[in-house]
């Protein structure tokens, strides 16, 4: 329960004639991580087949970024799924797929297309610009003259004739205004140079070298109009057959690229293991409770040809298993983004799991809360990514929820309002008459989770051979405990005076020899006394919480008797005003519970920094074993 699974390193020692089936059976199981062998034994030498499997899966990827992939309903996932072939049966396969020629051949000229047809709106635009001057674009081209057109402000267009007409001699000036906007001709000697007055203005230069400005501007019009209707035809042809293709092929295709990236997967993993003039060595980790499937698998396929042994460790942390079930994968995740316990600690997971939605309900303390958040959390997760953050903080909130609502329910919390007693006899707890109680449960949860954490201290200190430090730990829990009673037979009387003076002196001690063996950590017994107190921000912010609610019921609590106007205005203000006040609840009971969890709590033992177990698998969807 508190610990991850049990992990061991194995060496497989297999004849190489079997190697081929022993990687296949580590795919398909996807219960081992491998790792390179320290042994100095020779490589595997896989460069070649991976070249000529990454050749093939740029060719089959590229066919499948041109198809459309077909919706669900479509049948993406082909009923008939193609079963795993050897590469060179694969290899023959693709390369005499007529549809991948087919598909390349289309994407090629779809953008032989696109680009005519660039070149065509371009000029067609440059036609309806200057559709009204007097001009033939085939006749531009001379030895002795430059034309060039522009798009100018109408305003800036009479600036712009003058410095040209005082600066150039033999020069030829038409314009055609479209709103704005000026498109002009300027037609001058070579040896002029008009650069200098063009910068002067914003001014956009209008291509007329194109090939399709051919005639006056009418004609390059009605030219230009036409092949555009005429490549928008032949696209559409195209797009049409490309999706025909996506429907009978895609499903085909991306079977080839999973077969391809499988036998990459196993490529790039063969070139981690060793050999010798027969053998090959292979080792990974393996979770103790899967060891005997693997043992099983490979003796029934490679009977006698095959050693599996486990090796020693000592020098080398495993990696980090951690199995809750599906469910709770969102804690899970919270730790991880934390950081993943190291193999060799305590898993601290189902504390967390228990804790979190406890102080996260305690200080919500509303059912009507409760039923909001659990309704905004559940649209947050429909609408996000199930791999990220913000699914996986909507899926904690989710089961928050219920907390703040049981919560709210014991504390007789409804908006604020109490209901109990339409329903009920049980009144609850209440906020402002019982904060003392409140305030004791805050920290008696402050004690219960650092003193667990001392143990668990203790525990990850001893089997890391620290000694010293392991009892440091458990003075630390003593020095916990009896400084506790003693503050609480001082200034509460809850204990007799001769039990608070024992516990006096126990704590004193305890704290003397915490020093002494915790060198130089031994400033850490601040933060003892100081995280035991930081629990009452439990009590804090749900107080926070409740008052303001009871403000907003004070104030806004809309009445029937005030009108029906009255009504409505005070009904709006009165859910706005709880709809934030619960936000900014949920936004500190997140935070704030997360905390003291990762602060005040891991602190105490945590080490973090694990390695996630990574094992060698694959996910099949469109191809089958």
């Amino acid at each position: 329960m508190f610990k991850s699974e049990v992990m061991y390193k194995v060496r497989v020692i297999s004849l190489e004639t079997g190697l081929r089936t022993v990687v296949q059976t580590f795919h398909k199981l996807g219960v081992i991580e491998l790792r390179r062998t320290k042994l100095g034994l020779n490589e595997v030498q896989t460069q070649e087949y991976i070249n000529a499997i990454n050749e093939l899966l740029v060719r089959v990827d590229g066919a499948l970024t041109i198809l459309e992939k077909p919706q669900k309903s479509l049948n993406a996932e082909p009923k008939n799924k193609i079963k795993h072939m050897p590469f060179e049966e694969l290899s023959k396969k693709i390369n005499g797929d007529k549809t991948l020629v087919e598909i390349y051949s289309l994407n090629d000229k779809k953008k032989e297309l696109e680009d005519e047809l660039k070149l065509a709106t371009s000029a067609l635009s440059v036609g309806k610009k200057l559709n009204t001057i007097n001009m033939n674009f085939s006749k531009l081209s001379s030895d002795a003259i430059i034309v060039k057109a522009f798009e100018i402000s109408h305003k800036a267009l009479r600036h712009f004739k003058s410095d040209l007409l005082s600066n150039v001699k033999n020069i030829e000036i038409t314009s055609n205004r479209t709103g704005s906007i000026e498109a002009v001709v300027v037609a001058y000697d070579k040896k002029a140079n008009i650069e200098n007055i063009i910068k002067k203005y914003e001014i956009m230069e209008l291509d007329l070298s194109s090939k399709e400005l051919v005639g006056t501007p009418a004609q390059v019009i009605s030219s230009t109009t036409k092949k555009i209707n005429a490549l928008n035809i032949e696209l559409d042809q195209i797009s049409k057959r490309i999706k025909e293709l996506s429907l009978l092929s895609y499903s085909r295709i991306a079977a080839y690229s999973e077969l391809l990236n499988i036998e990459l997967s196993r490529s790039n993993a063969t070139a981690l293991f060793k050999k010798t003039d027969n053998t090959v060595v292979i080792e990974g980790w393996i979770a103790r409770k899967k060891e005997q499937i693997l043992k099983k698998e490979l003796e029934e396929k490679l009977s006698g040809t095959v050693y599996i042994e486990r090796i020693n460790t000592d020098d080398e942390l495993a990696p980090t298993l951690i199995n809750h079930p599906k469910f709770l994968r969102s804690f899970d995740y919270m730790i991880e983004f934390f950081s993943l316990p190291r193999s060799d600690e305590i898993d601290p997971s189902w504390i967390f799991i228990i804790s979190f939605p406890i102080f996260y309900g305690f200080m919500i303390s509303d059912v009507g809360y409760g039923i909001m958040s659990l309704i905004l959390s559940t649209f947050i997760k429909r609408k996000t990514d199930p791999n990220g953050l913000m699914y996986n903080t909507a899926t904690l909130w989710q089961i928050n929820s219920i907390s703040a609502m049981f919560f709210g329910f014991i504390s007789n919390q409804y908006l604020g309002m109490p209901f109990n007693q339409y329903f009920t006899g049980f009144t609850g707890i209440n906020w402002f008459a019982d904060i003392s109680y409140i305030a004791v449960i805050s920290i008696l949860f402050g004690l219960t989770q650092i003193l667990l954490g001392l143990i668990f201290g203790f525990i990850n200190e001893y089997r890391h051979h620290k000694k010293k430090l392991a009892i440091s730990k458990l003075t630390s829990f003593t020095l916990v405990l009896f400084s506790s009673l003693a503050i609480a037979g001082a200034l509460f009387g809850s204990i007799n005076y001769t039990l608070t003076l024992i516990s006096t002196v126990l704590g004193l001690a305890s704290l003397v020899l915490t020093i002494l063996l915790s060198g130089e950590k031994a400033l850490e017994i601040i933060d003892l006394i100081s995280h035991s107190l930081s629990y009452m921000r439990i009590m804090g912010f749900g107080l926070a919480s409740v008052i303001i609610a009871f403000l907003i019921d004070f104030a806004f609590t809309p009445k029937l008797s005030d009108g029906i106007l009255v009504f409505i205005l005070y009904l709006v203000i009165f859910l706005i005003l709880h709809v934030l006040n619960m936000i900014v609840s949920i936004f500190e009971g997140l935070v704030q519970g997360l905390r003291l969890n990762f602060v005040e709590f891991f602190t105490k033992f945590y080490e973090g920094g694990g390695q996630k177990f990574k094992p060698f698998s694959y996910k099949r969807v469109y191809t089958k074993e």
